[in-house]
């Protein structure tokens, strides 16, 4: 979709009928918690790709760590923000709601090495998400092994990531430098593969930082541990999310 010369806040294309309406009733309606009452505190929507979607997906590890929230993800292998801009069910699923909050996550690349399109549909989808009455969270990805040769390291990222955020004044959420800070702390933690996908412990990692951010709090000492992480793991990944974001 050709969005305005000026290439500031685009409203929402109106996508109420037909079948990606219906499908994105049908993806929600298949996370738990979709019945949840007014005790809910957050509803919260991730838009990415595997990197959001991997071990269950970010989305069911905030759950853990705070139950009163519904969160979902809308997330496709590969996808960057321009595929989602061009996808009806994205579109229609952020317009569906009612969402306090919207994920984005870029596709793991080209917020170095395409910056201007990064930023040209990260605003795009914001004024999308605006106009739905949610706010706009960036989520920082995490240094590539097989890329970071060619500038997509934690710092290359955090600086796009960064820049993008204040562009449009929204919250960044700091996964990746989460993550370069426990491979300082604890190399001997894996948290992604070669590819940059996360292991379980990644998940929990960032679920970890999307706590911190959005309820003001450190997620130190939260029962919830993750799927198959121990207690010191858990612990020491709690620590990373509180300490990089200077709680």
């Amino acid at each position: 979709m050709a969005l305005p010369p000026d290439g500031r806040r685009v409203k929402a294309r109106t996508l109420c009928i037909g079948l990606s309406v219906l499908s994105a009733l049908v993806l929600a309606s298949c996370s738990p918690g979709l019945g949840r009452d007014s005790q809910t505190t957050a509803r919260i929507l991730f838009i990415g790709n595997s990197y959001t979607f991997f071990n269950s997906g970010i989305d069911h590890e905030l759950e853990g760590l705070a139950p009163s929230v519904f969160a979902t993800s809308l997330a496709k292998a590969g996808y960057s923000l321009e595929d989602h801009w061009n996808d009806d069910e994205t579109m229609a699923m952020i317009q569906d709601g009612p969402w306090d909050y919207v994920v984005l996550q870029e596709q793991s690349q080209r917020p170095v090495l395409d910056p201007v399109a990064f930023l040209f549909f990260a605003r795009a989808l914001d004024g999308a998400i605006r106009d739905s009455g949610a706010q706009t969270i960036l989520l920082m990805t995490w240094e590539r092994p097989d890329s970071a040769s060619g500038g997509v390291t934690s710092m290359g990222l955090a600086i796009a990531y960064d820049q993008v955020g204040e562009d449009l004044g929204v919250k960044v959420a700091p996964v990746g430098l989460a993550f370069a800070r426990s491979g300082m702390e604890r190399p001997d933690l894996v948290l992604y593969s070669a590819d940059g996908h996360p292991t379980i412990h990644g998940t929990y990692l960032a679920a970890c930082v999307l706590y911190g951010l959005i309820f003001g709090e450190t997620p130190l000492g939260n029962s919830y541990t993750g799927s198959s992480i121990t207690a010191n793991d858990a612990t020491h990944l709690q620590e990373v999310a509180s300490e990089t974001l200077g709680y």
